[in-house]
C-alpha cells in the first residue's frame, strides 16, 4: 500500500466524520488518540565487506503517535495512524580496535489498523488485539548522508531514505475516564524489511559501496496516550 494511498483512506474517513451528524457520531464512537512512548528495533546483523567485519544495530528511540478511531460495531474498530521517531543506525567495524559509527535516521510511519475488543463499546475498560499494514519510511537525517558520503561500510556511499511495507500485530487496553476523556496503552511489533538506504545488497565491483543485508526488522512499540472522544457517549 502507497503512502498516497493511505492518506487518502485517512481523509476520507476524517472527512465522514465531520461530515456526519450528532446520532451517526454516537454510532461510530470517534475518538482522536495522542501517544508517546519508546521502540526497541531487532535487526542486528554481522557480516563480512572487502575483508572486515561489520555489525550494524538500530537503536532505540522515542516515538509519537496520533490516531483517528471508528467503530464498526460494539467490539471491532479501524483507525488510522502517523507516527513519528527515531530508529539511528550503529555501524562498527569489528576489527582490531572496534569503532562504532552513528548514523541518524528519522522514521515516518503510515497505518490502517482493525481492532478486536474484548469488551462493549459501552464498557469502561476495553482491552483489545490489533492487526495492520502500512507504510515505514526511514529517512537518514543530513547529517547522515555527508557522513556515509565520506564512509559507510567499508567504502563512501550515497544513502536515501527508504519505504517499506510494515506489518502491524500486537494489543492493549483503552480506559473511559470521565467526560470525553480516556487513557489508551499499546504493545505492538512492527515488522518490515530491514532498510537498506538505496544501497545494493551485492557488490557491483571493486571499490562499489554495499549494504549485504537481508530479512525483517522487529520494532517493538511501547506506548501510553490521552483519548479525546469527539461525541459524548451516555
Amino acid at each position: 500500500m502507497s503512502t498516497r494511498m493511505v492518506w487518502r483512506i485517512c481523509a476520507a474517513v476524517g472527512f465522514a466524520i465531520l461530515a456526519a451528524p450528532a446520532a451517526f457520531g454516537q454510532i461510530l464512537n470517534p475518538r482522536v488518540t495522542l501517544s508517546g512512548g519508546g521502540s526497541i528495533p531487532k535487526a542486528d546483523r554481522t557480516f563480512v565487506v572487502n575483508g572486515q567485519t561489520f555489525n550494524t544495530h538500530f537503536a532505540d528511540g522515542g516515538r509519537a503517535k496520533a490516531r483517528l478511531t471508528l467503530d464498526l460495531t460494539r467490539h471491532f474498530s479501524i483507525e488510522g495512524v502517523y507516527g513519528f521517531g527515531t530508529s539511528n543506525l550503529n555501524v562498527t567495524n569489528t576489527g582490531g580496535t572496534p569503532q562504532t559509527t552513528g548514523f541518524g535516521v528519522k522514521e515516518h510511519e503510515l497505518q490502517l489498523n482493525v481492532l478486536q475488543f474484548f469488551t462493549g463499546s459501552g464498557s469502561h475498560l476495553r482491552p483489545f488485539l490489533t492487526t495492520g499494514i502500512g507504510d515505514a519510511h526511514f529517512s537518514p537525517t543530513d547529517a547522515a548522508k555527508t557522513a556515509a558520503a565520506n564512509q559507510f561500510i567499508g567504502s563512501p556511499a550515497q544513502i536515501s531514505s527508504t519505504n517499506n511495507i510494515n506489518l502491524t500485530v500486537g494489543g492493549g487496553f483503552e480506559a473511559r475516564a470521565r467526560g470525553r476523556l480516556g487513557l489508551r496503552v499499546d504493545i505492538t511489533d512492527h515488522i518490515s524489511a530491514v532498510p537498506t538506504f538505496a544501497v545494493p545488497q551485492t557488490s557491483s565491483g571493486p571499490g562499489g559501496a554495499f549494504y549485504p543485508v537481508s530479512g525483517v526488522v522487529h520494532n517493538i512499540q511501547v506506548e501510553a496516550g490521552l483519548v479525546l472522544h469527539l461525541w459524548r457517549l451516555e
